[in-house]
């Protein structure tokens, strides 16, 4: 080998040598930095949302995460642990011993907590719903402020969420088009269990004892069983004050105009001295009115008398959450008597002008035709922490609804012409365990229902005596991510209903049906930077028929009607798609929801273009019946806050519904509505607050209508109607707080009608309502 051969062969040798080195040195400083370097992840322990905010505290430097909850720690960090700590949640000490033993994100949960400072309360609210579920939220102000209205005009705050009503008190909730049975209410994490099926009742619930409302749009049948079709509403109070040391509690007094009426509410809770982990806490409402108006004239024995009470008790200490919860609702009300029929001919006559044909002076005292209904609810709760295996949760309740319609009867007979009484068991138990950006959640429940009728009031029943039994088991798996999330979940119901009367002919009649579905749903969401979000869920959800509406043969009493069900129908089956992009920004944000839903075998009550003649009058007759139905709509809710002392608030939604087959309108759809307000907040140096607010709505006229699902072949016309509100808060010494408050209704006195009010054929809807109230915080 030559010289030159070598030389060049040492040359290579040594190349190779330099480039593997450099390569070694290279991956070792990258293993450093990378050692050195790590992201934290911080979200809620119990629903899994990130925290934007929270503090980690390293080495003596102060890290906040940001809104997707992430965290950098930086390189050559001299600290060995890591303090974590957010508002409302209990701090966390982390070893960067065992951060670095991964090499990816490592994701911290934080339990959240009630701390005490002094005789400060800190509470941190958090989401009792998925962030994969499309939802509108109404906060506790909004619920103090809408003290004297119906839990139906409160919710209808949210976009894509009207009212079906029965005359001026009684209003049902919609959501984007679903409404009755389709409708879960979930009070107190318990699901409200009353005679609410027919379209003259209302739900059982006082709307006063709850801190917030939580509106589920979607289908999430998955997490709350059968009859979630159109969407859940979740009423939630506000978490019991253990460990504190000061008494806490707020009443309001309220006058309203139309119906001349008086509200008053009030709430108090607080701890035993002797043993802070103990905490209570009572609320009632009670509420007197008489004749409710339109723009120009009276709606006659439309008085009502509520009286609601309710108590909490819990004990909580270490791992161990143990509480009881008890609530009684009464209400008493009147039902208009323009509803009330005589002969056809009479019954031909209101509809054709409708609007009562004549009226007689106000009066708050309530007589013959009435409802009477008392609903109490019993809750038992506990919460049992297994540590690094998750949480286990247990509920039971039990509730009893007794129902009586008083009619005028002769010789002056009190004994009720109906009188149901229903009493509900329920049992829950649930499994929850975080592992890293995992979350597994399964559980079960078993519900018995029993229904029947009192004896012996000369009056056949518009239902027959029913049981029903209900059982259910799910598993619902999730994946959080930086900016996002995934879940889906799966569920599998079982049911039998066994119904069992007597027609007016004395013949019997009823029978067993047992009704089996799986439910399916799966959701995500992502931020795709500080301000936009998308969310979206498909799900499967079913609800078997109302024993209502397979049985029934009466009349109901207030909205005037003679109803037949159709003993061989069969379950609704619904597949909802609903998505949302949303902007938040400092000057103003936006939300936009799209959803389709297809219905098979949609079950409502069809007219018949036919009266019945029973011994209190002539009613027209509907009949249930089923179709396959298509949904689909659109809600938008737009914020606009030019200056820190102004707000513009505006929510819009439209519905479209057919059947199927032959692409008929179905009935009893919200058209088109859209609300806005402008609203000036200011507040002093002493910490006075004034707000001023100027509101309008308009609703169209439904013109996607069928005049053969109706009993006239027209729809009322769109309507105009404008508000007004006044609100001073005023800091008084010892942290007390009073608020006087003005809010008028329908300010101009418009004369409207609203076309899923049940009572349209007959009256007009409430004329101009002004209420005046205060209350006392402290």
């Amino acid at each position: 080998m030559t010289f030159h051969a070598y030389f060049r062969y040492v040359c290579l040798f040594l190349t190779c040598l330099y480039m593997a080195f450099s390569a070694h040195m290279h991956a070792q400083e990258y293993r450093q930095r990378s050692d050195t370097t790590r992201t934290l992840l911080i979200i809620d322990g119990e629903n899994g949302n990130p925290i934007e905010g929270a503090g980690v505290l390293a080495g003596g430097q102060v890290l906040v995460s940001l809104s997707e909850g992430t965290v950098t720690i930086p390189s050559r960090n001299s600290a060995d642990t890591v303090l974590v700590q957010s508002l409302g949640y209990k701090s966390q000490y982390i070893s960067l011993k065992d951060v670095f033993k991964r090499k990816n994100t490592y994701t911290i949960r934080l339990s959240p907590e009630m701390t005490t400072l002094g005789e400060v309360i800190i509470i941190g609210e958090r989401s009792g719903i998925t962030r994969n579920a499309v939802s509108g939220q109404i906060p506790s102000p909004a619920i103090n402020h809408a003290l004297g209205t119906s839990l139906g005009a409160l919710l209808e705050q949210v976009s894509g969420v009207s009212s079906i009503s029965t005359g001026t008190a009684i209003a049902k909730p919609v959501i984007q088009g679903m409404y009755g049975n389709r409708i879960l209410i979930i009070n107190n994490g318990t699901r409200q269990t009353g005679q609410q099926w027919g379209a003259d009742h209302a739900p059982e619930v006082d709307m006063n004892g709850s801190n917030s409302i939580q509106v589920v749009k979607g289908s999430d049948a998955v997490r709350y069983g059968s009859e979630a079709l159109g969407g859940i509403i979740i009423m939630e109070q506000a978490a019991l004050p253990f460990r504190t040391k000061s008494l806490k509690g707020k009443g309001s007094m309220l006058y309203g105009s139309n119906g001349r009426r008086f509200v008053l509410t009030g709430q108090m809770e607080g701890t035993f001295p002797f043993l802070r982990d103990i905490a209570w806490r009572v609320q009632g409402t009670c509420s007197n009115s008489g004749d409710r108006s339109t723009a120009n004239y009276l709606l006659n024995n439309t008085g009502t008398r509520e009286l609601h009470t309710s108590a909490s008790l819990g004990y909580d200490h270490g791992r161990l959450r143990i509480e009881g919860f008890y609530s009684r609702f009464y209400n008493r009300m009147g039902v208009m008597l323009s509803a009330q029929m005589g002969s056809e001919d009479l019954l031909a006559e209101r509809i054709r002008l409708g609007r009562p044909l004549h009226t007689d002076p106000f009066a708050r005292s309530i007589t013959y035709p009435y409802q009477e209904v008392t609903h109490q609810t019993a809750v038992g709760k506990i919460r049992f922490s297994m540590c690094d295996v998750g949480n286990l949760y247990w509920q039971g309740s039990w509730q009893k609804d007794d129902r009586q319609e008083k009619r005028i009867r002769r010789l002056g007979s009190d004994i009720p012409a109906v009188s149901l009484h229903l009493y509900s068991f329920q049992n829950s138990l649930r499994w929850k365990w975080n592992y890293n950006s995992w979350q597994t959640e399964i559980g079960g429940q078993i519900m018995f229902i029993d229904n029947h009728s009192r004896a012996g009031t000369g009056v056949v029943p518009v239902i027959p005596n029913y049981t029903e039994t209900q059982a259910g088991i799910y598993g619902i798996g999730k994946y959080n991510y930086s900016k996002g999330g995934v879940e889906a979940g799966v569920r599998f119901d079982g049911q039998e209903t066994r119904a069992s009367g007597y027609d007016w002919t004395g013949n019997p009649y009823g029978g067993t049906r047992k009704f089996n579905n799986i439910s399916y749903s799966l959701g995500a969401h992502h931020l795709f930077s500080g301000h936009w979000k998308l969310t979206t869920n498909f799900g499967m959800a079913w609800r078997a028929p109302h024993v209502y509406e397979l049985y029934s043969n009466g009349n109901e009493l207030g909205s005037g009607m003679f109803v037949r069900g159709d003993s061989v129908m069969n379950s609704e089956r619904s597949y909802k798609w609903i998505s949302s992009i949303s902007y938040s920004g400092k000057v103003f944000s936006v939300h936009a929801d799209g959803y389709l839903q297809w219905i098979s075998g949609y079950i409502y009550d069809e007219p018949q273009k036919e009266n019945i003649t029973v011994i209190s009058g002539a009613y027209p007759i509907f009949q249930y019946r089923q179709t396959p139905a298509f949904f689909r709509g659109m809600d938008f809710d737009f914020h606009f806050m030019p200056a820190d002392s102004w707000d513009y608030h505006l929510t819009a939604s439209f519905i479209r519904a057919n059947e199927r087959t032959t692409g008929n309108y179905l009935p009893y759809i919200p058209p088109f509505r859209l609300n806005h307000e402008l609203s000036w907040n200011h507040r002093t140096r002493s910490h006075f607050r004034l707000r001023l607010g100027v509101r309008h709505r308009f609703v169209a006229k439904q013109t996607r209508f069928d005049p053969d699902t109706d009993l006239i072949p027209y729809t009322p016309p769109a309507y105009h109607l404008f508000g007004a509100d006044v609100d001073l808060e005023c800091p008084v010494r010892c942290g007390h707080i009073l608020r006087f408050m003005i809010s008028a209704d329908n300010i101009l006195n418009k004369e409207y009608k609203e076309y899923t009010n049940r009572s349209r054929y007959y009256a007009h809807d409430m004329g101009r309502d002004v209420r005046c109230g205060v209350s006392w915080s402290f």
